[in-house]
């Protein structure tokens, strides 16, 4: 039966190929046809791939890829997806339409657009891209598409690093049993990790960091419509991203970036409120989420200082009655005493915090005690604190420093952080009735003296 007996909007489609015969000069459609022939081969990666969009793929779901498609609405004939992926679930279809770029091109603004609207004369569900530029969830574009556009078709964005970043994970943590798909998706990561696929990590900030390290250094005051500003935040969202995924790989599981509820849905206000965060505090930060650890993960880059803060707040424990009693019960879980690694304290009331190393805490725990001696910390917060000097002012070498720092620090700290949670209760004995009034009596024997 031709497919567009089965799928009306398909007019033309090439099943995708897992050896996709293409000239040479054809890397985007040799890698396309490559991923899309083998998500329906591997149903944990397609599960782990279409989850991103909401999509959940079943064991009894039916996925069929294309390549070379011509959609039935076409009216631009110019305008040709990279691929196309259908699931049946039986009693529905869910579809989208694959656009696909590697080494240094970006997605295109108006040709997304375009798919977009093609989707929607076709009655198909959503967009997919495919690039090197990093989102910070699947759910937003590194392209502005118009609300409007987006009412009955959503867009969605992998980068490439996601897409290494799920096929890692499932190959880390041994989920998939069949054989065969163990050596492709092995074979698939050996193939997606060659520098020839195009495939490319973030490893250096904008062109204007180093002009944006000097006018700080300076004590330049910082302007909010400055290009120079914008572009460090652009450069952090992308390299915010491409560290979660690193810190996925490191870990095994997905580790995700906490965002403020309010600026999830809407990337232009939260490139505006992390643009007046830079420009009042000169901090660039972020936040992450390791699956059941202690707290979360705080990262910030200092341009003041020149400094990078990993960190982690924990609440101290309530049970133990001294500062040096709450604060062993933190120092034994942290196993390390490397130089850079600090403990602050926070207070009750208006006390301010209090700092000191690991290192010397451990020989002299009061050393971080407030003024008014009568007091306990509330909760500790464990840092690790490295400066870089000339090295942050540096495209690349600011990037290398940050991806080394970060997982020393979980590797140090977070993976051992416990959060305290209280004791238990113990159970109220209650006595029997008959065993108070034999007590009792028993006391009133010996003040009166009766037998």
């Amino acid at each position: 039966m031709p497919e567009s007996d089965v799928y009306p909007f398909l007019k033309q489609g090439e099943t995708a190929r897992l050896f996709p015969l293409v000239s040479d000069t054809s890397r985007e459609k040799r890698i396309a046809s490559i991923l899309l022939a083998i998500v329906p081969m591997i149903p944990s990666l397609a599960n782990s791939l279409l989850g991103t969009t909401g999509l959940k793929v079943g064991s009894r779901s039916r996925i069929k890829t294309f390549t070379e498609i011509v959609l039935a609405q076409d009216d631009d004939k110019k305008c040709r997806p990279d691929g196309l992926v259908v699931v049946s679930t039986g009693k529905s279809n869910w579809s989208a339409l694959f656009e696909v770029k590697t080494g240094k091109a970006d997605l295109d603004q108006d040709q997304v657009q375009r798919y977009v609207t093609l989707a929607k004369d076709n009655g198909i569900d959503a967009v997919i891209t495919i690039s090197n530029q990093f989102v910070a969830r699947p759910d937003h574009s590194p392209v502005h598409v118009p609300k409007a556009l987006l009412k009955k078709v959503k867009l969605f964005h992998w980068s490439w690093m996601s897409i290494v970043t799920h096929c890692e994970i499932l190959n880390g943590t041994g989920s998939i049993t069949n054989i065969e798909q163990v050596l492709l998706l092995r074979e698939f990561l050996r193939y997606l990790n060659d520098d020839r696929t195009g495939i490319e990590r973030f490893t250096q900030m904008g062109p204007q960091w180093r002009d944006l390290i000097q006018s700080v250094t300076n004590n330049v005051s910082l302007k909010r419509t400055s290009p120079e500003v914008e572009e460090a935040i652009v450069s952090w969202f992308e390299e915010e991203r491409d560290l979660g995924l690193q810190m996925s790989r490191h870990i095994g599981q997905p580790v995700e970036t906490v965002i403020e509820r309010k600026l999830k849905e809407d990337p232009a206000a939260r490139l505006k409120s992390s643009i007046g965060s830079l420009v009042e505090t000169y901090l660039l930060s972020s936040t992450y989420r390791v699956p059941d650890s202690a707290a979360d993960m705080e990262v910030r880059a200092d341009l003041r200082s020149k400094t990078f803060q990993v960190s982690m707040k924990v609440k101290a424990p309530i049970d133990k009655k001294t500062t040096k009693a709450r604060l062993s019960w933190l120092l034994r879980m942290i196993k390390a005493d490397d130089p850079r690694l600090m403990i602050r304290a926070h207070w009750p009331g208006r006390a301010p915090v209090t700092q000191s190393s690991v290192s010397v805490l451990r020989e002299n725990p009061d050393s971080i005690q407030t003024d008014n001696s009568l007091l306990t910390p509330h909760s500790f917060e464990v840092l690790l604190v490295a400066e870089t000097g000339k090295r942050f002012a540096g495209r690349r070498t600011f990037i290398e420093d940050l991806e080394s720092i970060v997982p020393v620090f979980y590797d140090l700290v977070g993976q051992h952080l416990r959060a305290w949670q209280p004791t238990p209760p113990k159970p109220i004995l209650i006595q029997p009735v008959e065993q108070i009034a034999q007590d009792n009596l028993s006391v009133n024997e010996t003040v009166t003296g009766t037998p």
